[in-house]
């Protein structure tokens, strides 16, 4: 495992565009986590409010609401992660390394195992930036910190995990099946922004099975940190992980993992 971790990271390391495109998110990641506190105090100043409620009280960095609210913010930045994966694989057939590797006795199996393994990286390093960002913003900015609070609600960490998982999963698909990086990034735009919202909102006016709505990948994904903003106005909220989110997404990436290890190993892989 660790040698094959080593092989992805010997080949990425010299490509500049990638290299390059993983420190911009990290950074736009861990501004987005900590300013949050300067954009309520700018909105404060700016004489805004929400029903009634100053932005600058707003506690944003409170536990344990806070593991939530920053799992939340992180999840729109998952599309730009995404494009980092597709660069990764098309990358493999756009220079034909992928052939070499098998020609240099790499399995399939073990080429995708190389690319799980990049995919669960990014996504423990996400986890790991969320949890530093909340503890030392949760600490710098709470109201009180008291110790039993700190782990309420850190099942969000774990969740928004599952959730990187399954949707770069999803994105190595697209970019095995299309192997150009913009044809790819395209679709995989298109089809999580217009496609599958439009047809999640038409069936949902002929259908009250939400279940069944939740099975569409985009939606599963999104589903498992679900929008905390409202508690703020004093409505109810789901402040807790759903389990069945958690079966469909675990099931979507197994669909996933088992339709790319076909591809790659019973089609043309160059």
């Amino acid at each position: 495992m660790l040698q094959l971790l080593k092989i992805e990271w010997l080949k990425l390391k010299n490509y500049k565009t990638f290299i390059r495109l993983a420190i911009v998110y990290y950074l736009l990641l861990l501004l987005v986590l900590c300013s949050v506190q300067l954009v309520l105090s700018w909105m404060q100043s700016q004489g805004m409010e929400f029903q009634g409620i100053s932005p600058d009280i707003i506690p944003f960095y409170d536990f344990p609401d806070v593991w939530q609210n920053l799992a939340y913010l992180a999840s729109y930045l998952k599309f730009f992660l995404a494009f980092i994966v597709i660069i990764s694989v098309t990358n493999e057939y756009s220079y034909r390394t992928i052939r070499q590797n098998i020609i240099d006795g790499m399995s399939p199996k073990s080429f995708l195992i190389s690319k799980q393994l990049m995919i669960l990286a990014f996504s423990v390093i996400n986890v790991a930036i969320l949890w530093l960002a909340g503890t030392i913003m949760g600490v710098a900015n709470a109201s009180t910190f008291e110790g039993h609070l700190y782990f309420m609600g850190s099942d969000f960490l774990l969740a928004h995990f599952i959730e990187l998982v399954t949707f770069l999963n999803l994105a190595m698909l697209i970019s095995i099946l299309m192997k150009k990086a913009g044809f790819a990034i395209i679709l995989l735009c298109f089809y999580g922004i217009f496609v599958e919202p439009i047809a999640v909102g038409i069936l949902g006016h002929f259908t009250d099975d939400s279940w069944f709505l939740n099975l569409f990948p985009i939606e599963a994904v999104n589903n498992l940190v679900p929008v905390p903003f409202q508690r703020y106005i004093f409505m109810e909220i789901q402040d807790y992980v759903s389990i069945q989110s958690v079966i469909i997404c675990v099931g979507l990436y197994l669909i996933s993992l088992t339709i790319n290890y076909y591809i790659l190993v019973k089609k043309d892989i160059a």
